[in-house]
């Protein structure tokens, strides 16, 4: 049975490698985003706004909402970073930064993810399939703090 979530969980995983800090952070660059957007447009309209106004705080809020699937998987991935840590299991951490986070802005290529496991097996050091098993634990992390559904196969 394919696991569904994994192609989920990776992206979530790169997708933070590759905005590169805490989801809060993101929330808070999104925030700055839209707010300086907003300033932009009524600065053409207005000149010399130097306070947000209020209408332009509620609107650089929806923005933010508008991106919370995003958030929630940066949060997501946040919480599985700092459980492995509690967990000492620096290990997977170093797994996980080898084969999702480097060069998170390209796509995967075929044979990608084995080659970087190769590479993460001779780094750690540990065997390929430790590593593979390693990366599974933590997608399946990732799905525990997002709140998504894990079938297994024979289960209700």
């Amino acid at each position: 049975m394919k696991d569904y979530l994994r192609d989920y969980a990776t992206a979530a995983f790169r997708f933070y490698a590759q905005n590169g800090m805490s989801a809060e952070k993101y929330k808070q660059k999104l925030y700055i985003e839209a707010l300086d957007e907003i300033k932009k447009k009524e600065t053409q309209v207005k000149d010399g706004i130097s306070k947000p106004t209020e209408q332009a705080l509620i609107a650089a809020e929806k923005a933010v909402n508008e991106r919370i699937s995003e958030i929630n998987d940066m949060e997501a991935v946040d919480k599985v970073l700092a459980e492995l840590e509690a967990r000492h299991k620096k290990h997977i951490i170093k797994a996980i930064e080898i084969v999702y986070f480097k060069d998170a802005d390209k796509e995967f290529t075929i044979g990608d993810i084995q080659d970087r496991v190769h590479v993460a097996s001779t780094k750690i050091p540990a065997g390929e399939r430790s590593i593979y098993r390693w990366l599974k634990q933590a997608r399946e992390l990732f799905s525990y703090q997002r709140g998504l559904r894990i079938y297994k196969v024979g289960s209700n």
